[in-house]
């Protein structure tokens, strides 16, 4: 199952500010390796600022469902709800794991930027295929040809 959160970005919040409200939204009480996310910061605000999690979003991996958090910029981050609904869940509370997108032309320094300081944090090239997405058109197995309800929880905007 996946869960979609979505937060306005620039220029209702800075990209500092909505890292903080990305991180306040995954952790909690009993997280794990929070520090990473801290660390993470600036690096990730330059993803933001790129207005990359726009189309691609930031995918965790970790207890419960799977969560990814797009954000809204421009006309859409003044016009949208600001209020950010809160997880049942604390995804970063076992062993988890962030996909951050990244463009092309940055992998590779925001790559080496993440091993460094925040090792459970991963980008990924928004050129190349999404292998979160390789199920997403995939036609329906037998199993769910036979009458198994499938929900798709991966709501576009």
């Amino acid at each position: 199952m996946r869960v979609r959160r979505d937060i306005n970005s620039i220029p209702v919040r800075s990209a500092a500010e909505t890292w903080d409200a990305i991180m306040g939204l995954v952790t909690g009480s009993g997280s794990i390796d929070v520090e990473q996310l801290r660390k993470a910061g600036s690096t990730i605000g330059s993803v933001i600022t790129d207005e990359l999690p726009a189309e691609r979003p930031f995918i965790l991996e970790g207890c419960g469902p799977q969560l990814r958090i797009y954000c809204r910029f421009a006309s859409k981050a003044i016009e949208g709800n600001d209020a950010i609904d809160p997880l049942t869940w604390n995804p970063t509370a076992g062993d988890w794991t962030l996909h951050v997108p990244c463009d092309s032309e940055n992998l590779n320094w925001v790559q080496s930027a993440l091993k460094a300081s925040a090792p459970r944090i991963k980008a990924f090239d928004i050129a190349e295929a999404d292998r979160f997405e390789e199920d997403a058109g995939a036609k329906p197995s037998s199993k769910h040809a036979a009458g198994e309800i499938v929900v798709d929880w991966n709501v576009k905007e």
